[in-house]
């Protein structure tokens, strides 16, 4: 016999061993458990408005519900081979318990439309600590920022450098993009915040049953508009994913500039100890693993959309098995981002900077080309002509190994810019450079006003 599944009355025959282990999808599903009593205690109280429960009825269901979403938080409920996923496990369970009672709570619901509720209830939840995550790591980049407002360091493109600006402007960049990610979960979350319950299998039920109201009951915005769609598609996981990859990404980046700053050849800083961790064979040792691991979980939360995204590319309308599929990459992403977030959100709080080194570090007058050039500007020469003006005084000066600072005052103004000298300076190029959005004191502090007045007004904290 099929070992009264819940879709057995069809069949004769049990499912293979092989067949079975393939489709059971318990070992991770299990997590959404608690969601799943959450729903279908929704879906009882449906099934009372509707008079197809006694409230005596729905009572002793939503209690039964209850204990066994306790037993199995807490890893006592025994699964045994009829249990596919954790949502015929908690039915069969309710069953075993209430008898003929139990066997009543899937009326006017499938499987379809109960999997992506209780996976919607999930990742909602995970978003929100996913959230409260980042606006921690945003808070304490600003905190640096305005401790490092003044303090200069080398503005690098192409991995060389470019142009003075100051840690806080640096760190800001950074905060600036994890910003928007939160602008991201938001406008995902919103639109996350859909019910499916009441979809059924693909075209909802004969039994009356009210999805708006079970949407409310549930803490959704809304319930669904089409019961095809409810249940067929998947962009709710593959959003998430699109959304956590780049959250990814820029913690990644973050993490690639804490390595790099904390290279002992460069030593702008280091990593607190406990953020650290060392060699099997030498002793001499602090690996920076916090950070590489930080950045390296980029590539798999990217692996994790990649993989969504295939599955459910030219997959036509309709519940398909495939759709299991969504779940591993889906949570695994969710969980990585939880562990990633806090551990970098430490190793920055804790991060000391040698702001001398970065000082001194400024002191490669490459930095300041530009500044001459615009200052030649400034004298009525057009730009290209002090592009190029500029850059044959530099690639002579390397040639006789000479340099800017070596220039006397006659060398100068045949330049075009007598006080040249005086340009040379990390904070006058910072302070000059005083427009929105720039590296310079007044500009960088505004910037931390406007992520601090960004973040008190999400509902979301640390």
């Amino acid at each position: 016999m099929t070992g009264d599944r819940v879709w057995s009355g069809r069949f004769s025959t049990a499912p293979a061993g092989a067949a079975h282990a393939l489709g059971s999808s318990l070992r991770f599903d299990v997590r959404l458990a608690s969601q799943d009593v959450e729903a279908s205690i929704a879906h009882v109280r449906a099934l009372e408005d509707v008079g197809l429960l006694s409230a005596e009825d729905a009572k002793s269901l939503e209690a039964a519900l209850a204990d066994v979403g306790h037993e199995i938080a807490e890893g006592r409920l025994g699964f045994d081979e009829r249990d596919e996923d954790v949502h015929s496990a908690i039915e069969r369970a309710v069953t075993d318990r209430l008898g003929e009672l139990g066997a009543r709570l899937h009326a006017g619901r499938s499987r379809n439309d109960l999997v992506i509720t209780d996976l919607r209830l999930w990742l909602m939840a995970a978003g929100r600590a996913i959230e409260r995550e980042t606006v921690g790591l945003i808070r304490v980049l600003v905190e640096h920022a305005r401790g490092h407002a003044g303090d200069p360091l080398p503005g690098m493109t192409h991995g060389r450098a470019a142009q003075p600006v100051t840690l806080g402007h640096h760190l800001l960049a950074h905060a600036s993009g994890l910003a928007r990610d939160l602008e991201r979960l938001e406008g995902w979350s919103s639109r996350a915040s859909t019910s499916p319950l009441g979809a059924g299998a693909i075209a909802t039920s004969t039994l009356g049953l009210d999805p708006d109201m079970t949407a409310a009951r549930l803490g959704f915005h809304r319930a669904f508009a089409n019961s095809i769609d409810a249940v067929s598609d998947r962009d709710v996981v593959q959003e998430f994913l699109a959304v956590a990859a780049i959250l990814a990404t820029h913690v990644s980046r973050l993490a690639a500039d804490l390595l790099r700053w904390t290279d002992p050849s460069l030593g702008w800083a280091e990593l607190d100890e406990a953020y650290s961790t060392g060699s099997s064979m030498m002793p001499h040792k602090r690996n920076p693993d916090t950070a590489e691991l930080a950045r390296a979980k980029a590539a798999r939360i990217a692996g994790d959309f990649a993989t969504v995204t295939a599955l459910l590319q030219g997959l036509p309308l309709g519940y398909h098995r495939d759709l299991q599929e969504d779940k591993e990459p889906v949570l695994d992403a969710a969980d990585t981002l939880e562990r990633v977030l806090p551990a970098l959100t430490g190793a920055v709080r804790t991060v000391r900077f040698d702001t001398e080194a970065m000082r001194a570090a400024c002191e490669d007058e490459g930095l300041y080309a530009t500044d001459l050039a615009e200052a030649l500007v400034k004298s009525g020469v057009p730009f290209r002509e002090a592009h190029r003006r500029t850059g044959a005084l530099l690639k002579g000066l390397a040639e006789r190994g000479s340099a800017l600072r070596e220039l006397g005052s006659e060398e100068w103004a045949a330049f075009g810019v007598p006080h040249g000298r005086t340009l040379l300076d990390p904070d006058r190029s910072i302070a000059a450079r005083s427009g929105p959005g720039g590296p310079s004191r007044a500009s960088v502090e505004h910037q931390a006003e406007m992520l601090e007045a960004f973040l008190d007004a999400r509902p979301i904290q640390p």
